[in-house]
């Protein structure tokens, strides 16, 4: 008979936690629901480091899928762009250098006063813009392609590039 008076009174006592558990957690959950909030995971496909980027090299990457990174100029086989940059830090202002890793790749970005892009062994695509005005520019694989004052046309602001194999 004693082993059924403990089985009853553990039963009472698991019903009383289980009652004051949910009331804990609603407690828990009227506090600051956006401190618990947990960042999305929706991807926005955003330049990682954008801003430092911006900070130390004046230029400004909005997006891409990731197959067009920016990289250190030097090896061969890189998509390259000049532009007047004198607020960019490094020690060749206004040369930028992006590696496309896979067949095709797309890098949403501005790079103001932007005179020459240099394709690689991709079908490369510049959109730019002059005057208000965007254009594609098929860009010269492996060579140089002049766009805005390298083109012979006004300044030029350099918005995206468009890799496909």
């Amino acid at each position: 008979m004693r082993s059924h008076a403990r089985l009853f009174a553990l039963a009472i006592a698991g019903a009383a936690a289980a009652v004051a558990v949910p009331a804990f957690s609603a407690s828990a959950a009227t506090g600051s629901a956006a401190d618990d909030t947990p960042p999305s995971i929706v991807e926005d496909y955003s330049y990682p480091d954008a801003a430092k980027i911006l900070q130390d090299r004046a230029l400004t990457l909005i997006s891409g899928d990731g197959h067009i990174v920016l990289a250190d100029c030097g090896p061969a086989g890189l998509l390259e762009v000049h532009a007047y940059n004198s607020a960019d830090h490094s020690r060749d202002p206004g040369h930028y250098c992006f590696k496309v890793s896979g067949p095709t790749g797309v890098l949403r970005l501005e790079v103001p006063f932007a005179y020459q892009v240099k394709g690689d062994n991709h079908t490369v695509q510049a959109t730019i813009e002059i005057n208000g005005q965007s254009s594609t520019v098929p860009v010269t694989k492996n060579g140089w392609t002049g766009i805005g004052e390298g083109a012979g046309t006004d300044p030029s602001t350099l918005l995206e590039l468009h890799a496909s194999a």
